[in-house]
């Protein structure tokens, strides 16, 4: 290729940085495949040119691979074609995975001998096998001119994150984003060539964004850990000590894990510099464990939606909590802008509830072909009218403290957090009345035993059937833990379901 650019406008300058100074550094393993950064620039390239040759240049490209190497190689591939791709769950139910392939519409989609027929199904006759395309000789010439042409405004990537109505949502992010967010993620947190990660999160969640990004634009290290290690986590901490693991970055429920079953005591941890956390909320208890047994390491709450491409508020954790008191999700990320706002849409004094806005280059563009939740999430910033870049209304109810640092306290609508994955339980809800026999339902979510808890009216069905008729049309991570039959469902003095009601009944219950 071409002279590289003086200065980053897409990701694949990084990636092509990391190749000059690092050619025989493993950049990414997992488990059975490792790839140094002149192997991952090279097989991108293949990548690069099989695309070009089945006319996806500049499109959208769809990744259907288990979690793995494989997976980084075509995200890569897909950014030097000048295109954008969304990963998928090869473990999502048909009916979401066909959701998404419509509103996303790619050109091609990469598959590999396990999910060649699922491929085929989704996008009959517009698939290639990712091993096919990683023998294909680069085009040096062909993809000079398409990196050329890029602009950091170019869509890198699509997410989908679950929907109220049971659509996902598609949020949009530019090579800008990523750029912005990772060159804060890397300095903020030294990452570097000495960084070696231990990554938990699949890559379709936008906390990867952070690990993989980062390995690819300083040179560091990324192992994705078995998912099948975390059900024997003995073997999950040898398997990070002899890989000298020193940076993690998990959800709490994974650092969960270890601190319940007491795993540290036994086999302790050598390498861990970095411990940081995300996607739901962090039990100061589990944090305290952590802490007690690797007294050296460094700890950071880390806070945000897909829609500022991972972050936009973060703790680093500088002493320890009591264990009944809530941690702080800090403040705006540098470069971010965050205000918290009331109903009024007035500014919420220290001490008040209100809810959090964010403006930067990390917000994303917006929701793939859906104007209307755009509109409606992605504003006018209220308080700089003459600023036109768009402000995000993130749905999450915090508070300022008196030490400045926020505090998380609810989500305004129906969406919560669990398991480092965001779900609408308008979208369970949505699942459960296209089930034979539900005449309405309502799904709650109880907080202290981190349960979801569906409630149905109507006759002709039992909990068992309905189960299994649920996990035909919802992802895992989804699933209601519990499902109750009511006559009715309660309702408040607006008509509307009485959630509240609702969760009063899980206590009498539990």
């Amino acid at each position: 290729m071409r002279e590289m650019k003086s200065k980053a406008s897409n990701v694949v300058d990084w990636l092509q940085r990391s190749a000059n100074l690092y050619p025989d550094k493993v950049a990414f393993d997992d488990g059975t495949r490792s790839v140094t950064f002149a192997q991952l620039y090279k097989q991108s390239c293949a990548v690069a040119t099989r695309l070009a040759r089945e006319g996806a240049v500049r499109e959208h490209v769809a990744i259907l691979l288990p979690r793995s190497v494989g997976q980084v190689i075509s995200m890569m591939g897909v950014a030097c074609a000048g295109g954008c791709y969304v990963v998928l769950d090869d473990g999502s139910p048909a009916d979401r995975l066909v959701s998404i392939i419509k509103t996303f519409k790619p050109a091609v989609l990469i598959t590999c001998d396990r999910t060649a027929e699922m491929g085929e199904t989704l996008l009959p006759g517009r698939c290639i096998r990712l091993k096919d395309a990683c023998n294909e000789a680069p085009n040096d010439s062909l993809l000079a001119d398409i990196h050329l042409a890029a602009k950091p405004s170019d869509l890198l990537y699509v997410l989908f994150t679950s929907g109220s109505t049971g659509t996902p949502k598609g949020v949009m992010v530019t090579h800008a984003n990523v750029l912005a967010y990772v060159g804060w993620f890397s300095t903020c947190f030294a990452i570097g060539p000495d960084t070696v990660f231990g990554s938990q999160t699949p890559l379709y969640f936008s906390m990867s964004v952070s690990d993989v990004f980062s390995t690819i634009c300083c040179g560091a290290t990324l192992f994705l850990i078995p998912r099948m290690l975390f059900a024997f986590p003995v073997r999950l901490i040898s398997w990070l000590n002899e890989r000298k693991v020193n940076t993690l970055y998990w959800v709490p429920t994974a650092l969960g894990i270890i601190s319940r079953w007491d795993v540290l005591s036994v086999a302790p941890l050598k390498s861990i510099a970095n411990v940081m956390f995300a996607g739901e909320v962090m039990p100061t208890p589990t944090l305290n464990y952590w802490m007690d047994h690797l007294p050296a390491a460094h700890f950071a709450n880390l806070f945000g939606p897909t829609e500022t491409t991972d972050i936009c508020a973060y703790y680093k954790v500088t002493h320890r909590l009591a264990d009944g008191e809530p941690l702080p999700i800090g403040h705006a990320c540098e470069g971010c802008r965050t205000a918290i706002v009331r109903e009024d849409g007035s500014l919420a004094a220290p001490g008040e509830e209100g809810e959090l806005y964010v403006a930067g280059p990390f917000v994303a563009a917006g929701y793939l072909n859906d104007a209307a939740r755009t509109r409606a999430s992605f504003v006018q910033d209220p308080f700089d009218a003459s600023d036109p870049r768009p402000v995000y209304r993130t749905g999450d109810i915090v508070r300022l403290g008196e030490d400045h640092e926020m505090r998380y306290v609810s989500r305004k609508d129906t969406q919560i957090k669990r398991s480092g994955y965001r779900i609408e339980l308008g979208e369970v809800e949505a699942a459960a009345t296209a089930c034979a026999g539900v005449a309405s339902c309502a799904a709650v979510f109880e907080a202290t035993k981190n349960q979801i808890v569906l409630f149905c009216t109507g006759r002709g069905f039992d909990s068992e059937a309905l189960t299994s008729a649920l996990r035909a049309r919802l992802p895992k991570y989804m699933m209601p833990d519990r499902i109750e039959t009511l006559r009715s469902l309660p309702v408040n003095r607006n008509g509307k379901t009485d959630r509240r009601a609702l969760l009063a009944v899980c206590s009498v219950k539990a």
